[in-house]
């Protein structure tokens, strides 16, 4: 069982799209404030990217955690979980230090590297692959369960994005 299609599809639309809001995007509207946040469009945007990046990242870890006994991850996601406010301000922290460091159009090649590698190996996953899972704490994100396995984290992924890009105050022109 590969990848559902409309997650593959979800996916790469989130490179397309996050490619398009960057393109477009003038350096005003860029430093307006967002609906619903604290941040500007141009933290969000960061933001953005760095939810991508932790769905690659969470890849290989749900991977090595799947391996470990049931315990390792359910004490791993304590752990995290008792963690969830410094959490929220680091998560909060880069997303202001990275949409003010960082131009959006580097922000935009990030994106598109690591949604590449996570479709590369969405390609390559089997059924076992992608059934492999952990423990997580469902208190960092609204979408996280309280098990996710791969399949979960790449349709989480799309969702992540969908929440945030609706906070964008960004003018665009119609497609």
């Amino acid at each position: 069982m590969p990848v559902e299609q409309k997650t593959r599809g979800e996916l790469a639309w989130i490179a397309d799209d996050f490619d398009r809001l960057v393109a477009n995007a003038a350096d005003d509207l860029l430093d307006a404030p967002t609906a619903g946040t604290k941040w500007t469009n141009r933290e969000l945007l960061f933001h953005l990217w760095f939810g991508q990046r932790i769905a690659r990242v969470f890849i290989p870890l749900i991977g090595g955690f799947s391996r470990l006994p049931p315990g390792a991850s359910r004490g791993w996601a304590r752990l995290l979980a008792a963690a969830t406010r410094p959490y929220e301000w680091v998560n909060y922290a880069a997303g202001k230090l990275g949409g003010r460091f960082v131009p959006p159009h580097v922000t935009r090649r990030w994106m598109h590297r690591d949604t590449d590698s996570i479709l590369r190996w969405a390609d390559r996953a089997s059924t076992k692959d992608l059934s492999r899972g952990m423990s997580v704490p469902p208190s960092w994100d609204p979408y996280f369960l309280p098990w996710m396995s791969r399949a979960d984290l790449l349709e989480w992924a799309p969702k992540h994005y969908h929440h945030h890009r609706a906070q964008l105050t960004l003018e665009l022109p119609p497609n």
